[in-house]
């Protein structure tokens, strides 16, 4: 089996300095080289030999000096492995033609292994006399080789009176444009240049309206459950990580499916990672771990004939940022073969580390189907001092910030169906000391009744705000409600998103279906 490292690698215009092989009338590429050149989202990972090419359809796998590979769980052969060459990894490039759209040529006359993109188009040429080809544009770059009349060639770009040209052999070079002439314009085609498969769903409506279904223990019994205006898809908590080895809690309930189906609701159950930072890490930086989670959500969703999965992963390590996009890679394909819809949790861009920096924003929105941007906590539960969950001002920085990341047709706009009762105890040191609670819209009204609050529009946030004291303590209230909501739901409008995920069914009162049914169902 005859081997040559000796090839030059041209991709397009450029000549390429990496060294690749040719093996059996197959290319054997450097990983690196294809991640940098070819495919950002590769994936290798050197503990496990193991490389992972995802598309929006397909995800194949395959294993150093292993002929055996998969497609979608399915098992393939291939030609020539995945093989290391001096502890650099090589894989076969040919048989992976319809995954990057290329068409590739070995040229053996020049030793020459050449790439382009399909469907580009590029200017033919041919010499009409003979003329040198050189390495640069000028009478005095050394001379690459001789072109002879009748000889053609693809040109790419003309600099000062020459021709920027690949012959029909793989040289690359420059010649007087005197010389050459253009014979026409052609376009890369290769053995089946289809355009890839489109995939995209909508539940029923111009936009998406989500409300998680927050699920501790037991799922509400359908009995109890009444219509919800406006909504057209539940997402209730079934599922979490519960071990170091992938496995996963399950509170799924088939009633609650055959429930909201019958309402009409498309149901996309949520998977948390229990937001444990090293339970997530051990899962994430494993490869059969992460198949075996993927696995299970497949397996899930067919049981109970879910609509969708909703991914919220918090709290996870910066170091884990590439895994977790990997493992969203590693699902979609799996998940539009299924015919569910794959959506991912994100919060609004800031410095924490370990609640915003580790969500590839871009990489994901490519990925799935719908991002939610969980645009609230601006205040958390633990805040050392007092706040709105989600000034609009806040909100609405934040949202601009994604959209730079995301676009608007696959961004749904996480809202707030809680608000946070602020209590302040003034110790002797005159130092405030905080602590809240989440309150739901209808608990928060009687209170504030039951108190005789005054209730007044805060211009800072743009949410109605109240406050009263008892004998040692003061409360405070940045309020959620019909106005705030509204004003919430103007930004889906003003910038043209997907719709709105509200957290969570139990914390609203009507008026919320009445105001979601009126702004975003046509």
């Amino acid at each position: 089996m005859e081997t040559h490292t000796d090839y030059q690698f041209v991709l397009g215009a450029q000549n390429l300095d990496d060294t690749i092989f040719v093996q059996d009338e197959e290319v054997l590429v450097p990983v690196d080289a294809v991640k940098k050149y070819l495919d950002p989202s590769l994936f290798w990972e050197p503990r496990d030999g193991r490389l992972t090419i995802t598309t929006g359809d397909r995800v194949l796998q395959m294993n150093t000096d292993e002929l055996t590979a998969y497609m979608n769980r399915q098992e393939i052969q291939l030609n020539l492995p995945v093989t290391s060459v001096d502890g650099t990894p090589y894989m076969p490039l040919v048989y992976l033609q319809d995954f990057y759209g290329i068409d590739v040529q070995i040229f053996e006359d020049t030793r020459t292994v050449v790439i382009d993109f399909l469907e580009t188009p590029y200017m033919e040429a041919a010499v009409e006399r003979r003329v040198n080809l050189r390495t640069g544009p000028s009478l005095r770059a050394p001379r690459v080789a001789v072109l002879e009349p009748g000889e053609k060639g693809r040109v790419f770009r003309e600099d000062g009176g020459w021709y920027h040209l690949r012959t029909s052999n793989g040289r690359m070079g420059y010649a007087h444009k005197g010389f050459l002439r253009i014979t026409g314009a052609e376009v890369v085609q290769g053995p089946d240049s289809s355009p890839p498969r489109r995939w995209r769903r909508r539940p029923k409506g111009e936009r998406v309206n989500l409300v998680w279904e927050h699920v501790v223990r037991e799922n509400p019994s359908p009995d109890s459950l009444q219509p919800l205006p406006g909504v057209n898809v539940l997402s209730p908590t079934w599922f979490s990580l519960r071990d170091e080895e992938g496995n996963l809690h399950n509170k799924a309930c088939p009633a609650y499916v055959q429930w909201a189906h019958a309402q009409g609701y498309q149901v996309w159950a949520l998977v948390s990672n229990s937001f444990d930072r090293d339970l997530t890490a051990s899962v994430l930086r494993d490869s059969g771990k992460r198949e075996k989670v993927i696995d299970q959500l497949l397996a899930f969703s067919a049981l109970y004939y879910l609509d969708g999965i909703n991914v919220d992963f918090e709290n996870m390590y910066l170091e884990d940022a590439d895994y977790f996009t990997q493992f969203m890679r590693e699902l979609a394909p799996l998940a539009r073969e299924q015919g569910l819809v794959l959506s991912v949790d994100v919060t609004i861009i800031s410095s924490s580390v370990h609640w915003s920096m580790i969500y590839q924003r871009s990489a994901l929105a490519e990925t799935v189907d719908y991002v939610m941007l969980m645009a609230y906590d601006e205040h958390w539960g633990s805040s050392p001092v007092a706040g709105s969950v989600a000034s609009l001002p806040w909100v609405e920085r934040g949202l601009r910030g994604v959209l730079e990341e995301v676009p608007p047709e696959k961004l749904l706009l996480g809202v707030p169906f809680y608000t946070r009762l602020w209590e302040i105890e003034f110790l002797e040191s005159g130092e405030e000391q905080v602590s809240s609670r989440a309150v739901g819209m209808d608990a928060l009204q009687a209170i504030l009744a039951e108190q005789g609050a005054e209730i007044a529009f805060c211009p800072e946030t743009k949410q109605n705000f109240a406050r009263y004291e008892t004998e040692e303590k003061e409360y405070r209230v940045w309020i959620e409600d019909r106005d705030s909501l509204s004003r919430r739901l103007q930004l889906v409008e003003k910038y043209n998103l997907a719709g709105v995920a509200a957290w969570r069914r139990g914390f609203e009162n009507q008026e919320v279906w009445e105001l979601f049914q009126d702004i975003l169902i046509p």
